[in-house]
């Protein structure tokens, strides 16, 4: 095996992970340079004050590391070698002249730690380990305390970055079992329609070819009359038949309420957004259960406008929101089903634009009442009527 092909083979072994500075990653990724802070710390403490000189390239160096980590933290995996050899050459250069340049080891070892193998990551932390031991005793030794603050560094960032990549493998691992559930819901859909679609069309059409040929003899009898009553049922099985057909196919464009929340919430929570749900199970699907049992189930067509509404109003909130907060609330009140977004972004809308208004439209399409409350929170509610159920021996609307 030549080594182009062991490389190909460790990188499919990699996962395919999200970069640190996206997402809900971004805001931590970012926030952790505080840490970086411990670099100017040794100077503070030094018993000969650095020169102007020494202290300009302290300054630099440290303006530097932050630009490798900006970088890397926005690079696939397959070119972040070159970043992390920069970091980590930099953190021995910036170390001959001050110990506080060993916090660059913690931060490379915390991007080690989520986007590489633990066994990697513990071959890292001891090689800086044997590092930081080796200047300890020849570069700094009265120096103990900044160092084994440096070591508790690496290691707490370190276990951050794996504690990271393995949330991060349970979401991606969480996503894909949801995708084959949907997958095998559509499959077994599928089937459930074709069973019913031929439950419905066969006898039917059976039916209609025996009329057809009784006709055509009819015809050829010259019993014109009695050909035309069979013509005559022949349409009747015909459009009873077309009835059943689109009765039977009217919920295959459904979407899902129960799901559409699900996912919707799950893409703010990947997006930063603390994300809370007050959802009751009644009002998502069998609203007919419980206390709702005087109540009708929603129709196709409100579930799948009022799963639109949620995901033009997640769009909204992804786009212009500058909060990180947000909560839905679904419940039946009163025989109304009330729907509650709200995210704690400062939002000013001087004109509505196409979203809002697309949310009205689908709003007023199942005549249901929209309002919005802007500035912070803003707010979504909706309130949709509930029908009271027919007795069982009256057709239901």
């Amino acid at each position: 095996m030549n080594s182009s092909s062991i490389k190909s083979n460790a990188q499919a072994q990699v996962p395919a992970l999200p970069f640190l500075a996206h997402g809900r990653k971004k805001k931590w990724s970012y926030s952790s340079l505080i840490f970086s802070l411990f670099y100017f710390v040794p100077p503070l403490f030094m018993r000969d004050a650095p020169s102007n000189g020494v202290m300009a390239l302290i300054v630099m160096g440290f303006v530097t590391f932050v630009f490798l980590y900006v970088l890397s933290v926005n690079q696939p995996v397959n070119r972040l070698p070159y970043y992390l050899t920069g970091m980590i050459l930099l953190a021995y250069t910036t170390s001959l002249v001050n110990p506080g340049g060993t916090v660059i080891f913690g931060f490379v070892s915390f991007i080690v730690g989520y986007y590489y193998r633990f066994s990697i990551g513990i071959i890292l932390l001891l090689a800086v380990s044997a590092s930081l031991i080796f200047m300890k005793v020849y570069l700094y030794p009265t120096g103990l305390f900044f160092f084994l603050a440096a070591g508790a560094n690496i290691a707490v960032l370190f276990g951050f970055g794996v504690m990271e990549r393995k949330e991060t493998l349970f979401q991606q691992k969480e996503a894909k079992h949801a995708a084959a559930l949907g997958t095998l819901s559509a499959i077994a859909e599928r089937e459930r329609i074709g069973r019913d679609l031929h439950d419905v069309a066969g006898h039917a059409l059976s039916s209609i070819s025996l009329k057809a040929q009784v006709a055509d003899k009819l015809l050829t009898k010259g019993r014109t009359a009695e050909a035309q009553a069979e013509v005559k049922a022949l349409a009747q099985l015909s459009q009873q038949l077309l009835s059943e057909i689109r009765q039977t196919v009217s919920g295959i464009k459904q979407l899902s309420l129960r799901e559409e929340i699900a996912k919707n919430m799950a893409k703010l929570s990947e997006q930063g957004f603390d994300v809370m749900s007050d959802v009751v199970s009644d009002a998502v699907s069998d609203v007919d259960e419980s206390r709702f049992t005087h109540l009708t189930p929603l129709t196709p067509l409100q579930e799948t406008q009022l799963s639109l509404i949620i995901k033009e109003a997640t769009t909204n909130i992804l786009r212009h929101s500058k909060g990180n907060q947000v909560t839905l609330t679904l419940q039946c009140t009163n025989d109304i089903l009330n729907l509650v977004i709200a995210d704690n972004g400062n939002s000013r809308c001087k004109t509505e634009g196409n979203g809002v208004q697309g949310i009205r439209e689908r709003a007023e399409l199942i005549n249901a009442t929209v309002e919005f409350q802007w500035g912070s929170p803003t707010v979504l509610t909706l309130q949709l009527p509930l029908l009271a159920k027919h007795n069982s021996s009256e057709p239901s609307a």
